[in-house]
């Protein structure tokens, strides 16, 4: 116990003014982060207060921005007026792709055309000379209903094109002011179920969706089965071919990597167990590696015994342990001479008497023997009272006491 008050408590101390210094002077994230996403109605708006909501409890401040879409929230993020943003694939541009970085793809977002019910649409093609909502102005919907009708023979010289929302596209195929609509939306929303059940309504079993997903490799066949959205009812009433893009959380390059890992915890957190999401797979524009090492190791050791903050700050003192462990080697070099030359001296302190009265004690008369004994005897009781070495010493301890034992050995001898 003697031991750990004189080496242990001056070790803690360091680490303890480590942990200050790194706290003090290594840069720590805000703890504040803006998430953008679509309408209120939407499902991304739903997934953002699940995280709002699991990132404040971890001290985290989160304010969420509403935009029209993917095309607006590419654009916050890039004038770093956002923090991360859901973003839909099929979107991003090569400006993107070089600034942004993805966090991770969090579900398939299906492209649902729907048309009124007398429609034999099959093919894209045959949207020409039809009216047509392909997304609002600044849409994922509207980006990636661009791309897909830029492959045909649909442009703008044989199709009128308008810029509605879901909900409006709806309601305005419903009253026939429309003839065809297209949304990305999420298989469990509540609108693509009500669509779903409208018998005054169509959804397109779309053709050469396999040729689609080819030419597009931020798409994939996505196939609703029949029965797959009411089995009671038996809707859809036979299998839909549809081509699906993935909902992905972006990011920017100002954001600190430990932040980016802690909000890849928390969608991990917030996912089913059974789901392939949050995924590295599926991203058009390249993760960010903070998320990728999360995503293919998981929790770290430390991360698993302490809060996510105190094991990202134990984490970081490695920027200071290395280059200290650097110039303290020198000196840990040096310990082990000096604690052996410190133990020592509490032994050999005590020869300066036992030599004094060693080299002089055959000239001393009977008084000054008997003294000199005296003197010796109290010696060794002080030194075993006084002296308390660690057992790899004791022999050197108990060499003393037999120096002292064999000079009062030999006084004892002396003839006068």
């Amino acid at each position: 116990m003697k031991y750990f008050f004189k080496i242990g408590i001056p070790l803690l101390l360091l680490i303890g003014l480590i942990v200050y210094v790194s706290l003090r002077i290594l840069p720590e994230s805000e703890k504040k982060i803006t998430i953008a996403t679509g309408r209120e109605s939407g499902v991304y708006y739903k997934y953002a207060q699940i995280y709002k909501k699991l990132l404040e409890d971890a001290g985290i401040r989160v304010k969420i921005i509403k935009t029209a879409g993917s095309i607006e929230t590419l654009k916050l993020l890039n004038e770093k007026k956002a923090d991360i943003g859901f973003v839909q694939g099929g979107t991003a541009s090569l400006l993107d792709k070089e600034h942004l970085k993805s966090i991770a793809s969090l579900y398939f977002e299906p492209l649902w055309l729907f048309t009124n019910v007398s429609s034999k649409v099959e093919y894209l093609n045959e949207l020409k000379d039809k009216k047509i909502s392909i997304g609002e102005i600044g849409s994922g919907t509207m980006a990636l209903s661009q791309k897909m009708l830029g492959q045909t023979t649909v442009s703008q010289s044989n199709v009128k094109m308008l810029h509605l929302n879901a909900t409006s596209s709806y309601q305005a195929l419903r009253e026939n002011e429309i003839d065809a609509f297209f949304t990305v939306l999420s298989p469990t929303s509540s609108l693509i179920h009500k669509m779903m059940n409208d018998s005054t309504i169509h959804l397109v079993n779309l053709k050469r969706v396999n040729a689609f997903a080819e030419y597009f490799p931020f798409l994939k066949n996505y196939k609703i089965y029949e029965g797959g959205v009411d089995l009671k009812q038996n809707i859809p009433h036979s299998d839909i071919n549809l081509l699906s893009t993935v909902a992905t959380l972006i990011t920017h390059d100002e954001v600190d990597n430990s932040l980016v890992r802690l909000i890849t915890m928390k969608i991990k957190e917030a996912s089913d167990a059974k789901s392939i999401f949050p995924s590295r797979d599926y991203l058009e524009i390249p993760i960010h590696e903070a998320s990728a090492n999360y995503l293919l190791q998981g929790d770290s050791i430390l991360e698993k015994i302490f809060p996510y903050w105190i094991a990202s700050h134990i984490d970081r003192l490695k920027f200071l342990l290395i280059p200290l462990l650097t110039l303290l080697f020198p000196l840990l070099k040096g310990f082990v001479p000096l604690y052996r030359w410190r133990t020592r001296s509490k032994i050999y302190k005590w020869y300066k008497t036992l030599d004094t009265i060693s080299e002089n004690w055959e000239l001393f008369d009977r008084k000054q023997l008997k003294e000199a004994q005296k003197e010796l005897e109290e010696l060794s009781t002080e030194i075993r009272s006084k002296t308390n070495v660690p057992l790899s010493f004791k022999w050197e301890y108990h060499t003393l006491q037999q120096h002292i034992d064999n000079v009062i050995g030999r006084m004892n001898r002396k003839d006068f």
